[in-house]
This record gives structure tokens, sequence and C-alpha cells, in this order.
């Protein structure tokens, strides 16, 4: 499960509730950032990292104690820093200089992007700390022959997050310089700089939004989780025919950022992210007064990718194989179980595109893969049930759990290839009749003993043939694969793996889950 605090523990099941719903779209050109050549300073301090300015994070992982006025408390809010500077996680940059009695730096602190190729975009996003903020400070735009394209002057600015500038057509440099800031003593800090307009749409403006995620415990598919959401088009801003309008900039893979907030009391919200998707349709809906957005997981972009290895490896293991894969794809936040660093294999694949792969190494490898809420794409085998997590209760369904039971599975052929042209089978038994389950095609399973433990995961997962259907209010931090129990009229709660949440919020928070678990 997400971690929480006991309060939003207690409140999400309350009788009474109140929560919100916030959507985070950056509407940016999306090849800027990794055209970013350069990223220069006038000054950074040693808790500074001027290379997440552009890695789309717009939190800091924690406070940082320093000697700066009011930040080096002693309630348990801030953490020192690490020498390490990867250690301390996300930071952005962080002036070296202080603002003076007034909030005016004697020397301004400058961040300068350079990129490879011009660019045009929406406008420029700024993200600063997250209560402080530069109240006076200019954005210029450079072309390709350095002369200025545009300069804006802000002052008096009030917001973390703030769009100083508009359209922007071919640029090549951008400088912003701080004069500013909010309060005296302080350093400047900036966590973000988005090439472009990053809407955020709270319940004032965000109509609906909904989330459909799922995971097969024997990986015979790999469902990627699909976010749509519905904000106001009042404005037009989203109509295809405005000049002045966003539609020109949407493009495919834009991020989108989803949240369900709580309130844990006097009106304060705890925030659960529900996922951290890429834009991937849009359409202005009829009358034009609204516009819905699709947005889906790296693991679609796989599939638009394609691998082959026709020569097979020595010394070689399916860990070895997901890591290769995801630098190919250009994912760069996954996990990977380590138990995957003791299966071996030859690395054989006819050309087929990269999902496919990935999921022929989780087969290979006894594992589930799932996107995680914070865009993390993960490899993980689940390993037995343990214990439950959190519990649906059946005053919080709004009908019992539908259950159905499958077939029961009596043995599992899996075939394990020797090279391309030459297979051979394993078969193991279960000690019940049922149906017969045959895996083959998996290249990446080369030896008897590999085909035999995967046959035997498949008939341990199969074994979880109890399918719960819940239509209930809903708790967002329930991830996938995370123990539950379900209540029920007829004695003990049954105890199941999480396999499908279905999020839905429209002013309130419903949802539909599936789960899995073993018969009694």
């Amino acid at each position: 499960m997400y971690e929480t605090s006991q309060k939003f523990k207690a409140g999400i099941y309350a009788p009474y509730r109140a929560t919100t719903g916030r959507v985070t779209f950056d509407i940016s050109d999306v090849t800027a950032a990794s055209d970013v050549t350069s990223i220069t300073t006038s000054s950074e301090a040693a808790i500074s990292n001027k290379q997440q300015l552009i890695n789309k994070k717009r939190t800091a992982s924690s406070r940082l104690a320093t000697l700066e006025t009011d930040l080096f408390k002693l309630d348990g809010t801030f953490t020192f820093p690490d020498d390490t500077i990867a250690n301390n996680g996300e930071m952005g940059f962080c002036s070296s200089v202080l603002s003076g009695a007034d909030g005016t730096f004697a020397s301004f602190p400058t961040l300068t992007f350079v990129f490879g190729t011009t660019h045009s975009s929406l406008g420029l996003t700024i993200t600063f700390d997250a209560e402080e903020y530069a109240t006076d400070f200019t954005v210029a735009a450079y072309a390709a022959d350095n002369s200025v394209i545009a300069t804006v002057n802000v002052t008096g600015n009030t917001d973390t997050l703030c769009t100083p500038i508009g359209q922007l057509y071919n640029y090549k440099k951008i400088i912003i310089t701080i004069k500013k800031w909010c309060r005296s003593d302080r350093r400047a800090r900036v966590l973000e700089v988005d090439f472009g307009v990053v809407r955020v749409y709270t319940d004032d403006n965000l109509v609906s939004m909904g989330l459909v995620e799922q995971i097969d415990l024997t990986s015979g598919e790999l469902p990627s989780p699909e976010f749509t959401f519905t904000v106001d088009n009042s404005s037009r801003e989203f109509n295809i025919l405005n000049p002045t309008g966003f539609y020109r900039y949407l493009q495919e893979r834009q991020q989108v950022i989803a949240e369900i907030g709580l309130d844990i009391g006097n009106g304060v919200y705890e925030y659960v992210p529900i996922g951290n998707y890429l834009l991937a349709e849009w359409r202005s809906d009829e009358g034009s007064m609204t516009a819905t957005f699709t947005a889906r997981t790296i693991l679609d972009a796989m599939a638009e990718i394609e691998y082959e290895n026709l020569v097979p490896k020595t010394g070689y293991t399916l860990y070895q194989m997901a890591v290769e894969l995801f630098a190919l794809c250009g994912v760069t936040d996954y996990s990977i179980d380590t138990a995957l660093q003791g299966v071996s294999t030859l690395g054989l694949v006819e050309r087929t595109n990269c999902k496919d792969i990935l999921q022929m190494i989780a087969l290979a490898g006894r594992a589930v893969v799932w996107v995680t809420r914070e865009n993390v794409l993960t490899v993980r085998r689940l390993g037995a049930m343990g214990a439950a997590e959190d519990a649906v209760t059946l005053d919080n369904q709004y009908n019992e759990a539908q259950i159905n039971l499958e077939k029961a599975t009596g043995q599992v052929v899996v075939s394990y290839w020797t090279d391309l042209e030459t297979a051979a089978e394993v078969t193991v038994a279960a000690p019940v009749k049922g149906d017969t389950l045959k895996l083959d095609g998996n290249t990446l399973i080369n030896s008897a003993a590999n085909a035999e433990a995967v046959a035997n995961w498949i008939l341990a997962q199969r074994g979880y043939r109890a399918a719960y259907r819940s239509n209930w209010r809903g708790n967002p931090a329930h991830e996938l694969g995370d123990v539950i129990t379900i209540e029920n009229t007829y004695g003990a709660d049954m105890k199941v793996f999480v396999t499908k949440n279905e999020i839905n919020y429209a002013g309130y928070l419903s949802a539909k889950s599936e789960a899995r678990g073993a018969v009694n």
C-alpha cells in the first residue's frame, strides 16, 4: 500500500469524508528537456543538484536543515543533508548566495539552459520551493543566433508555480535571473523548469477523472494502466480552431500526474498519487464546453519499439536482459527483482515488440509486471500471500463482493528451447483434476529445470482461482499486488491479492476492485 498518515488511514473509512481530485498537466514540448545540452548557474550551493531541474519532479524529497532563518528547526520536519548528494533525493537548484534584509540578492542567481536545436512551446513554467518563491525575476529567450526573442520582467510574484512568459517560437537558450526572494536570509530555490505550461486542475475546473490499472498473477497479459480526465473547457483553450489556444501544443507523451486528496482535519488535505502518466489521446467534447484526455504509461511506448536477438548469449541472465531492454526503450525509472539475476537465459528472441519481450522475461522469471503510482516500471515476484495490509468491510461496500470460482488447473505444460528451432516440453501435474494449461513459444526458457520451475509457479498462481469483484467507497492508497481482506456475511474474511483497481472521482470518490484468493 502507498504509505499514508494515521489520520488518512482513519479518515478514508470515516462515515463522512471529504475528498478532492487534482491533475497536473504538463503541456510542454516533450523533446525540449532531453535536448538540453548544458545547464549553467552563477552560483550553486553544496545542497543543490541543477540536473534535477528538468526531470519532471516538482516536489522536494525532504526539508533539509541549513543555516538560514527558520530552516534549522528541531521539530522533526527537517533532515540533515547527506554529504553524498544523491542520498538527499530531489533537491533541485539551490543558490550559494543568500537574500538580503529586503529579500534582494546582491549577486543575482541565474539559470541558463542551452539546447541542441531550436524549440517552440506554449510558454515556460517555473516551480520554486514548496513554500517560497522569487518575487522579482527575469526570463529571457534567445534564438540560434543569440538574438533576444522575448524578455519578461516579473515583479511582485506570489506563486510557487508560475508561468511568466507566453508562446515562444524557435528558441535555443533560456536564461532565468532571480533578483528578489519572498523572504530575507534565504537561498534561491528552484525545483523544476518546464518548457511549456503546467496546468493544475482541481475541483473548480476538474469535471471528473478515472483510473483503471491491473496485473495478471501469471503474466499471461501485461495490461497497461489507463487514466482519463475531463476538464472545463468553457474558455475554449482546447478548441482546435482557437488560434491562441493550447490544442496545437498538445503532444503524445506529455506528463499527466493524478492525485486524490482526503481532508484529514480543518480543511487540510493529504494527497495520494494515483499515477504518473503519458498523454495518449485527447478531444474537445460535444459543444466544446469540456475536453477529455486519456493518458497511459511507458508500457504502451515499449510496444512501439522492436527488438531481436538470434545469437545465443553465455553467462547471461533475465535481469541483464531486462536492464538492456529498458535502456533500449528509454525507461529510466524501473525496479527489477534481484531473483532474476539467478535465472540464466540464452536471450534468444525473434523480432517482436519490447512489451512482448518484457512479458516473456516475466514469465521465464516467474514474476509479474506493473507500473507503480510513482511511474516505476516494476518486475517482481509476489511470493506467497502474506499478512493483510488493509480490510474492505461491509460498511464500505455498496454491495457484497461478487465471487467467481474459476476452473481448476490439472497440469501445466511448458516448452523450453535449446535454440530457436529446437524445443522440448516439461509437464507438471496437480493433485486435482482440471484443465491443461500450455506455455510454448517463450524462447527465453532454455532448460528443463527452468521450465519445471515456471510450470510449478503457474500452477501455484492458478491456485488463486477465487475471483472477487467489489463495488465500494474506495481507498486510493491500495496498490496492485497488495494483500487485503474482504468482509462477507458468511464467516471469516477473505484474504486476497489486489489485481485490479478502478478508481473514479467526480466530486466524490468511488471504486471497483478485483482480487484473487485461494479456495477455502
